[in-house]
């Protein structure tokens, strides 16, 4: 609920062509997909914003195995920064959803 408070706030502040939500890119997840667990199979991920429309948004995209740092890679594209991989170990990728790249 805090979150979804903290994006309509984001969304209700004016900038520029669109709101303050429009030009930022939240990103918000958790550490384990099941806390009782620990399971990090299915760990959910939410990008909110569209990063002055270098994201593109509406999407649901279902991991099927790979790696959660995929997401992380993917947005620091979006961002404009020059790396090939992200994540260490058995999180290492070098796929970001180039789907969700505007």
């Amino acid at each position: 609920e805090l979150f979804a408070a903290f994006l309509k706030e984001l969304d209700a502040v004016p900038e520029g062509d669109g709101t303050l939500l429009d030009h930022s890119l939240v990103y918000g997840f958790t550490d384990v997909a099941f806390a009782k667990i620990h399971a990090l199979d299915g760990i959910p991920v939410l990008i909110a914003g569209s990063a002055s429309g270098r994201m593109k948004t509406g999407h649901h995209i279902i991991g099927e195995g790979s790696p959660v740092s995929r997401v992380g890679l993917t947005v620091q594209k979006a961002m404009g920064l020059s790396v090939d991989s992200w994540g260490g170990g058995s999180m290492e990728t070098k796929s970001p959803y180039t789907e969700l790249l505007a």
